[in-house]
C-alpha cells in the first residue's frame, strides 16, 4: 500500500485504514509517531476533513497521558495530515478476541483493566484549562479505540470529540460505533456527552469480558433496533463467569437502558469496578 509521507517524516510501515483515514507508523524527529491522512476517496468529503481537524484541535487542547500527544498537523499537495505520538498497547478489540484462547483475561486482571479504563476516562472528563473545565467528550469509544499496555489505558481516534466552545450546529446525528452507543443517542434524544461516553466504555469493557459484542443481533440494522429499543444483552453480562461480582454489577448498572438508572459518571464507574 503506497502512503504519501509528509516532509520531515520517515515511513516505517502502514498500519491500516479506517472509515476516513489511512494510518502509518512513522519516524518524526527520532520519535515513533502515528501519521493520519485522509483516504483518497475521502479527500473531497467535508466530514472527513472536519474529523481530522477536530482530532488535531482536541489533542492540542487536552494534554494527558491517556491521549496521544499532538506532534504536528498541516496540509500538503496530497491533502491534510496529522502526526501524533504513537500510543503503545493492545486494543480492547484484540483483548476481547483473545478470550477464546489461553491469553484470556479474567478475575482480578480483568477487573484491574476495567477500573483503570474508567479512571482514565474520569481524568479526561475532568480536564480543565485556563478558562475552566474543557468538558471533553470522546464521542466514539469502542473496543478498537481503547488501548491497554498492562499498566495504563489510552484512548485514540478522537475525530468525533467534543469540548466546551466547539460549534456543534453542524454535528447533528453523530453517535459513535454500534453497538457501543447509548440508546438515547440512537433514538436522537440528545447529543453525545460525558455520560454517553461512560456507557460506551462500559459496553467496550463488556466486549472484553464476553469475548463478543454485548448484543444478540449480528447485522448493523438489527443492532440499531436492538440497542435503541431493548438495550444491550445484560443477561449475558450477568452470566459472565470471568467477571467478579462487583465489576459485574457495576457494568450492568452502567449499561442500564434508562439513563436515570445508570452510574452518573466515569469516577463512579471506576469506584464501582474497583469494589
Amino acid at each position: 500500500m503506497s502512503y504519501p509521507v509528509p516532509d520531515g517524516a520517515c515511513l516505517l510501515r502502514v498500519v491500516g485504514a479506517g472509515t476516513f483515514c489511512q494510518v502509518a507508523l512513522v519516524l518524526q524527529d527520532g520519535r515513533r509517531c502515528a501519521c493520519k491522512r485522509l483516504r483518497s476517496r475521502m479527500l473531497g468529503e467535508p466530514a472527513a476533513r472536519v474529523a481530522l481537524e477536530r482530532e488535531a484541535r482536541v489533542l492540542a487542547l487536552a494534554r494527558h497521558d491517556a491521549l496521544p500527544e499532538l506532534v504536528r498537523s498541516g496540509a500538503d499537495e496530497r491533502g491534510p495530515f496529522l502526526i501524533e505520538s504513537w500510543a503503545e498497547g493492545t486494543s480492547l478489540l484484540a483483548l476481547g478476541r483473545a478470550q477464546a484462547s489461553s491469553r484470556a483475561l479474567a478475575g482480578p486482571a480483568l477487573a484491574g483493566l476495567m477500573a483503570a479504563a474508567a479512571r482514565a476516562l474520569a481524568d479526561l472528563h475532568a480536564l480543565a484549562g485556563e478558562a475552566g473545565p474543557l468538558g471533553l467528550v470522546h464521542g466514539d469509544i469502542a473496543p478498537d479505540h481503547v488501548l491497554w499496555d498492562g499498566a495504563r489505558v489510552r484512548f485514540i481516534d478522537l475525530g468525533l470529540a467534543r469540548w466546551r466552545g466547539l460549534d456543534t450546529t453542524a454535528l447533528v446525528g453523530e453517535r459513535g460505533t454500534l453497538p457501543y452507543v447509548a440508546p438515547e443517542l440512537i433514538r436522537g434524544e440528545q447529543p453525545p456527552d460525558q455520560e454517553t461516553d461512560v456507557f460506551a466504555l462500559a459496553a467496550s469493557l463488556a466486549f472484553v469480558a464476553l469475548g463478543r459484542e454485548p448484543c444478540r443481533a449480528r447485522t448493523p440494522a438489527a443492532r440499531l433496533v436492538e440497542v435503541a429499543e431493548r438495550g444491550l444483552d445484560l443477561a449475558a453480562v450477568a452470566a459472565c463467569g470471568r467477571l467478579p461480582p462487583g465489576p459485574r454489577a457495576a457494568l450492568i448498572r452502567a449499561l442500564a437502558p434508562d439513563p436515570a438508572g445508570r452510574l452518573p459518571g466515569a469516577a463512579e464507574l471506576a469506584a464501582a469496578l474497583a469494589s
